[in-house]
């Protein structure tokens, strides 16, 4: 895949869940947000980590926005976790 075809290679959804990772999010976190079951939020983590080759959640992150699918601003907010 090249740079140009990552976003074809993304689904909507899957583009959703890793702008919401790169925010800090948990599965649950995104899960309440998307109103979605969480395993379903891991198994589209699943998915674009396999996609994008990358190791972990932080790898993904850093090569969304290596790549322009995510802006940098968006990785640095900062979202309290839920119940504080």
């Amino acid at each position: 895949m090249d740079d140009t075809d990552l976003e074809s290679w993304l689904t909507q959804r899957e583009v959703e869940v890793l702008r919401h990772i790169a925010k800090g999010q948990s599965a649950k976190e995104i899960a309440l947000t998307l109103k979605i079951a969480p395993r379903t939020v891991e198994r589209h983590i699943g998915r674009v980590r396999l996609k994008t080759r990358t190791r972990n959640r932080s790898h993904m992150v850093a090569f969304a926005i290596s790549k322009g699918l995510i802006g940098c601003a968006l990785a640095v907010t900062y979202v309290p976790p839920l119940g504080l």
